[in-house]
């Protein structure tokens, strides 16, 4: 069977089985992987050892990584750490330029909460910004999301787009200077849609559901949080792993192997001991305020949150290696050549077509690095762009299969069609912001 056709197939089995039979994405995932080896003429055991050797391998490399993210992720959020970025940001920038704060706190917040957690917990502040400065709810919502979202899919130790460099084999260094590089233009691009055409619209524009309107929400000021963490334990835990991991890629660009000093970044730097490192420290800075009861307790559910997670990227991986003991990689790579389109649209259409059918971004980002990596791997390209032109994609739309999207009409109190004249049309912009990135990064890369 020719390969494109058994490719085609393989796609249609993803699909069929994620919005039809609502199978698990790890079901899916494997269940292609098994289809589109055998539809491609491997052995029924050489289907199973490339699935096996696909997810162990992506299992191995960042399994670990992505449990001790989470476990950050889930020890700042306990502790209020994230109220207290939040409430910095607007200090930093002024209650007139809210939005702009709500941003920046939305950027940092995505990188260790999961961005639907992140909405909800500061949902209270942006509510209480919309009461004092008059600024129109949508514009503070639509900001906090455009910052949240754009991390999720982009800056690691966030799971879809730590998945996405493991898939590809790209160093998680480069892939948070790239990923925090192109959240800059996503965020950016979303921020902008916010204040030059939502902060213009009558109030007319916007429709509340039933019982809800713009006088909802509890008015949440520093003062009346007296026990939020101070600004340096609440950032000390995120900054140092990610501080560790770019000295790490710095110094392994620019010291000869046989440094000390490589020695000594090499260990520190390794993204599972960087992060293991940083949840230590949340544990020392933020610990007493949580009680040990707590701490023990977070520990136990970041294994339950981190399982599903490691398993779907794991099925990701075994996808991925039967594309490439297949073949199909070296024949999609011909096929894309044949057809003239640039190569940054292949992963960012794939990522954008997933991520509208089935909703998830981490999901889409994965699959799109999955499918482009060994297209990528013969043409001779940079993986660093299949990274930024996933995530972009990945960004193309948040409609009503997005769990996100009930989360941002039900925090704010919007009705559907709000949620769609406002959260959809932003994320449109969004993707427009990272594929502007890709673009930019593609010129030296």
């Amino acid at each position: 069977m020719p390969i494109e056709l058994v490719f085609v197939i393989g796609m249609a089995v993803l699909l069929v089985l994620c919005l039809k039979v609502k199978a698990n994405a790890f079901v899916s995932l494997l269940a292609t992987a098994l289809v589109m080896g055998i539809l491609s003429g491997m052995s029924g055991t050489d289907t199973v050892e490339a699935i096996t050797s696909g997810f162990a391998g992506t299992v191995e490399s960042i399994g670990i990584v992505i449990i001790f993210g989470i476990m950050l992720g889930n020890y700042l959020d306990a502790a209020k750490g994230t109220n207290r970025m939040a409430l910095d940001a607007v200090r930093l920038v002024g209650q007139k330029r809210a939005g702009l704060a709500m941003a920046i706190t939305g950027y940092l917040v995505s990188i260790p909460v999961f961005c639907d957690a992140g909405f909800v917990i500061l949902t209270p502040l942006v509510k209480a910004i919309h009461k004092k400065t008059r600024i129109p709810l949508a514009v503070l919502g639509v900001s906090l999301a455009a910052g949240l979202l754009s991390t999720h899919v982009y800056v690691p130790p966030t799971p879809g787009p730590l998945a996405a460099a493991g898939l590809l084999g790209i160093d998680i260094g480069q892939a948070i200077i790239y990923g925090a590089f192109a959240a800059v233009f996503m965020t950016a691009f979303g921020w902008i849609f916010a204040e030059m055409y939502l902060k213009r619209q009558p109030q007319s524009y916007y429709s509340f559901q039933e019982g809800k309107g713009t006088e909802e929400g509890e008015q949440v000021q520093e003062e009346e949080q007296p026990d939020l963490p101070g600004s340096l334990a609440s950032l000390v835990p995120l900054l140092i792993p990610i501080v560790l991991i770019l000295s790490n890629t710095t110094c392994g660009m620019l010291l000869p192997a046989e440094s000390p000093v490589l020695k000594v970044t090499s260990f520190i730097g390794d993204s599972n001991i960087a992060l293991a490192i940083g949840a230590v420290l949340a544990i020392l800075m933020l610990g007493k305020r949580l009680g040990g009861k707590k701490v023990i307790s977070i520990m136990d559910s970041t294994l339950k949150d981190a399982g599903s997670i490691v398993f779907i990227t794991a099925a990701g991986g075994a996808l991925g290696q039967v594309l490439k003991v297949s073949g199909a990689g070296d024949s999609l790579a011909s096929m894309v050549m044949n057809t003239g389109l640039p190569f940054i649209l292949i992963p960012f259409v794939i990522a954008g077509l997933l991520k509208i059918v089935q909703g998830s971004g981490t999901v889409a980002v994965t699959t799109a690095a999955t499918l482009c990596a060994p297209i990528a791997a013969t043409l001779g390209l940079n993986p660093i762009l299949i990274f930024l032109a996933s995530g972009a994609g990945a960004r193309a739309c948040c409609h009503v299969n997005d769990s996100f999207f009930w989360v941002y009409t039900n925090c704010m109190g919007f009705d559907m069609k709000t949620g769609m004249k406002t959260l959809s049309i932003s994320n449109a912009f969004m993707a427009l912001g990272g594929l502007c990135a890709t673009f930019i990064c593609s010129l030296w890369l």
